[in-house]
């Protein structure tokens, strides 16, 4: 009998540690994937948005630089057994979230209206064109000026002599969520663990 609680008492521990391997190997990377695609889509001026995201998982969080610049990847925290397992106690899962800290964040993903301008305004450099290559690389430039206050994606309507651009097209976000891009970006990561998480077991009996 102690035999058999033995063996059921380590295959527990490993149904656990395959879990942990997926979360870590499988969850997180693909998590990892899905800001650089957020980056990659969203827009870039100052760069701050793109370094500003956030991965939550199992309470646990890794966070970008929220500096200025090029977009940097953003790390997953590396998570143990018991913060999983403290994580998933009361709700028998664990969350995931992706969250942006940024303060422009409602600007930057078209649900807050602006007035948006170039050069100095209120003493503040703008600047002509986008600070990273990331966003003049993306830069859509309209001969026609912005309205008054509009969405950062919502280009023209305004003066004919003026100029509107933006680094991202209108809607970029829910157009990425709802583009099956998120979902195909973590199911391959995930299915990439547990094939590593199984070959690791067959190894181990």
């Amino acid at each position: 009998m102690a035999r058999a609680d033995k063996e059921l008492s380590d295959l527990q521990r490993q149904i656990k540690q395959h879990a942990v391997d997926i979360l870590q190997k499988g969850v997180i990377p693909g998590a990892e994937d899905v800001v650089k695609g957020l980056q990659f889509n969203g827009p870039s001026w100052t760069g701050l948005y793109s370094n500003s995201w956030q991965i939550e998982i199992a309470g646990q969080k890794g966070t970008g630089t929220r500096r200025r610049g090029e977009p940097k990847p953003v790390k997953g925290p590396k998570l143990t057994l018991a913060q999983v397992r403290r994580a998933a106690s009361s709700s028998g899962q664990v969350d995931l979230e992706i969250r942006n800290l940024a303060r422009s964040r409602g600007y930057a993903e078209d649900t807050r209206l602006g007035r948006f301008t170039r050069g100095v305004k209120g003493g503040k450099n703008i600047g002509q064109e986008p600070k990273t290559q990331k966003g003049r690389d993306r830069l859509d430039v309209l001969n026609d000026g912005r309205l008054t206050e509009g969405l950062r994606g919502d280009l023209g309507g305004g003066k004919p002599s003026g100029i509107s651009s933006a680094t991202a097209e209108l809607d970029w976000l829910p157009t990425y969520l709802s583009g099956g891009s998120l979902k195909q970006t973590l199911d391959l990561a995930i299915n990439k663990a547990v094939k590593q998480s199984k070959s690791k077991k067959n190894k181990l009996q």
